[in-house]
């Protein structure tokens, strides 16, 4: 009878640590379960917090890239001054270099359509020209001629002789405009000796300018400007 009941006890108490241990291990399941959630949560924080880290360099990165581009930027800026400032004084330039050319060439004339010889001495022929055309003691108004332009079979090169004196230099060209001039120069034609830049501006002008003729109006063409009537036209 002892012995029966002692094997009743034992098994009691077995079935009681089997359900202790089973109670326990699932507690542990339980346990381990939230440990993987609470991990997984984690890493999921730690993923976002590196996410976060790789966003702020790129933003570093942003940012440094902005200021760079700042500083292109007044380079750029610093640049486009001083490229207006150089062609402000590139045009100043060249109006001081067209107004002393036009200076020098305001006691010139172009003398066209003279054959060419062997000798090459202009200053005869310019001064026979001018006394042709009624003109006494030209000597004194002639002070150098010379031809210009490269040499061409096709036509003689233009002859620039330069004078004295603009009064007389206009008296001459009007001569040589003249009906009885253009008779006496027989083809040989006296007129300004214009800068390129006034030569391309007249030569624009040129319809313009035979149109106020035609109309019996005043024309008049100088330093690159046209006038009729007294105002000034527009030859662009």
């Amino acid at each position: 009878m002892a012995a029966a009941k002692v094997l009743e006890e034992l098994k009691s108490l077995r079935l009681d640590l089997t359900g202790q241990i089973t109670k326990l291990s699932d507690d542990l399941k339980d346990f381990q379960s939230n440990t993987n959630e609470r991990l997984q949560k984690i890493e999921s924080v730690m993923f976002k917090v590196d996410e976060i880290d790789g966003l702020k360099t790129k933003q570093q990165q942003l940012e440094a890239d902005v200021d760079k581009m700042k500083e292109s930027l007044n380079f750029v800026s610093f640049n486009a001054e001083e490229v207006d400032n150089l062609r402000r004084s590139n045009d100043d330039l060249k109006k001081r270099l067209e107004h002393l050319e036009r200076y020098s060439r305001d006691f010139n004339i172009r003398v066209l359509g003279v054959n060419e010889d062997e000798d090459g001495d202009c200053m005869p022929k310019i001064l026979d020209f001018i006394t042709s055309l009624g003109f006494e003691d030209v000597a004194a108004e002639v002070e150098n001629a010379h031809r210009t332009g490269k040499k061409r079979d096709d036509k003689p090169r233009p002859i620039i002789a330069k004078l004295y004196s603009r009064p007389f230099k206009r008296r001459l060209i009007q001569a040589a405009k003249s009906a009885d001039g253009k008779e006496i120069l027989q083809g040989v034609r006296i007129v300004e000796d214009f800068t390129p830049s006034d030569f391309n501006a007249r030569k624009k002008a040129l319809p313009t300018m035979r149109k106020a003729y035609e109309d019996g109006k005043k024309v008049r063409f100088t330093k690159g400007k046209l006038f009729i009537d007294g105002r000034e036209v527009s030859v662009a």
